[in-house]
């Protein structure tokens, strides 16, 4: 259970923070979308996990700061993805249509844009929460994350690693559920993405 809060919490919260990034960034004049577009290419450059250790060793160690830096480190993606569709989104028909009827700005964001955005980005956070719990259980097999006894399938790894010749189980199970979870979230967001392909085409 706290292995897999910790996964969806992140996960949500990059979902959340990357929707508003993509759609201000999507909607900004054409400068300012540029530097945040720029940023946004810049962070994704690094690896997620080596983002996720900088930004632990910054907030420090527990599941909120975990929760923190594996969320900051899958933001980008999030973020990227959302301004592409904003950028396709705010030229449909629909969208034009309503700006002709004198719909405020803000209501047309709510309405129509942040709706026709949010399909892909579901899709991609199925499949982003199997990253993130593997990220998460990286930085506690580290030691970053909640100390023992608490019981998080990396804390469990890191202490069962010294029982391997005497009990192999501590640390072969958690590993195996982990990767298990891992397909399960990955099958689920593929068959999503197939579906929704379908659908569009």
């Amino acid at each position: 259970r706290y292995s897999l809060v910790v996964g969806f919490g992140a996960t949500l919260s990059a979902v959340v923070v990357g929707l508003v990034l993509g759609v201000l960034s999507g909607l900004a004049p054409r400068w300012l979308d540029g530097i945040l577009a720029r940023a946004i290419e810049v962070l994704m450059a690094f690896p997620e996990f080596l983002v996720a250790l900088v930004v632990i060793a910054i907030t420090g160690p527990g599941e909120a700061g975990i929760i923190v830096a594996v969320a900051f480190a899958a933001l980008p993606a999030y973020a990227r993805v959302a301004r592409v569709e904003t950028l396709i989104v705010k030229r449909a028909g629909y969208v034009r249509s309503a700006r002709a009827l004198g719909v405020p700005a803000l209501a047309t964001v709510v309405r129509h844009i942040v709706p026709g955005t949010l399909g892909p980005l579901v899709v991609m956070a199925t499949i982003g929460v199997g990253t993130a719990i593997v990220s998460a259980a990286g930085l506690s097999f580290l030691g970053l994350g909640p100390k023992p006894p608490t019981p998080e399938w990396g804390v469990i790894l890191s202490e069962g690693r010294n029982f391997l010749g005497t009990a192999w189980w501590i640390a072969v199970f958690p590993g195996l559920t982990i990767t298990a979870t891992v397909i399960a979230t990955n099958t689920v967001g593929r068959w999503l993405r197939e579906h929704t392909a379908g659908r569009r085409e």
